[in-house]
């Protein structure tokens, strides 16, 4: 993996053999995180997941207690993550961001 190599218009990229990397946030309902948590656990490559609580969820109108949950993962493993949080039906919103703009986001605050 090349962590800081340089494209074409000479900015570094973090990129692997399986794409870039990316951060994904997956938000859910307080009560679904042990389902989330569990269900992350059998993907078949790692996960570190970062929990911040007191995420707001609209639900029907109203807002409900959420949660999220944020790690990184290689592009190419997205699909692969998607299937497996849906094939536990849980309910749950997905962001992905560049974890390189997410780091310089981080640095300029």
């Amino acid at each position: 993996m090349s962590v800081w190599q340089i494209d074409s218009t000479h900015q570094p990229l973090l990129k692997g053999a399986e794409g870039d990397l990316l951060l994904v946030r997956i938000t859910v309902e307080a009560h679904l995180l042990e389902d989330l948590l569990e269900a992350l656990a059998q993907a078949p490559f790692p996960i570190n997941p970062e929990i911040h609580h007191h995420a707001e969820i609209e639900s029907d109108g109203k807002p409900a207690p959420g949660v999220h949950v944020e790690f990184p993962v290689w592009r190419q493993r997205i699909d692969d993550l998607r299937a497996i949080v849906a094939s536990q039906e849980i309910e749950a919103h997905f962001s992905i961001t560049s974890m390189l703009d997410e780091i310089r986001a981080e640095s300029a605050a």
